[in-house]
């Protein structure tokens, strides 16, 4: 006597294509809503995220360079649209990068060498928003700016 023993494979119904697309659009569209909310969450104006923000944007120009960002940060109020916030190569940066951006940090609260609350690197064309502000400072690889007068 021969014991045949069968295996079978459950088969698993597929999805059907009429519900798997909308519900894959749901998904995705949910997906979307919590990044974006996720991205446009408030980032705590504390020193130390400023100081970062700072080094992130202008780490290599120097203190009048860290001076003009720290203002332009203080102006604004809000880390909300600082790229430099995130840059990688801020906890590389020598121990005094970090002392001079601490000390441009402190004195912009009383050294507001412009009143500009966005600014542009050089290295990239004119954004935008740019066009409707207009420019009030310079400095290295930096073109500051505030909003126009609605007058």
């Amino acid at each position: 006597m021969k014991l045949h023993i069968e295996f079978l494979e459950p088969k698993l119904p597929l999805p059907n294509p009429k519900y798997f697309i909308p519900f894959f659009i749901a998904f995705l569209l949910l997906f979307m809503l919590i990044w974006w909310n996720w991205a446009k969450a408030e980032i705590p104006f504390t020193d130390i995220n400023c100081i970062r923000a700072c080094i992130g944007e202008a780490s290599s120009q120097g203190y009048q360079g860290l001076l003009a960002v720290a203002v332009g940060i203080r102006n604004r109020g809000t880390l909300q649209g600082v790229y430099g916030l995130n840059a990688r190569h801020i906890d590389r940066e020598p121990k005094w990068v970090w002392d001079l951006a601490r000390k441009a940090w402190q004195e912009s609260k009383y050294n507001r060498i412009h009143s500009a609350t966005h600014w542009e690197s050089i290295d990239f064309k004119k954004p935008k928003w740019a066009y409707k502000m207009k420019e009030v400072y310079r400095y290295k690889e930096h073109i500051f700016y505030e909003e126009k007068n609605q007058d």
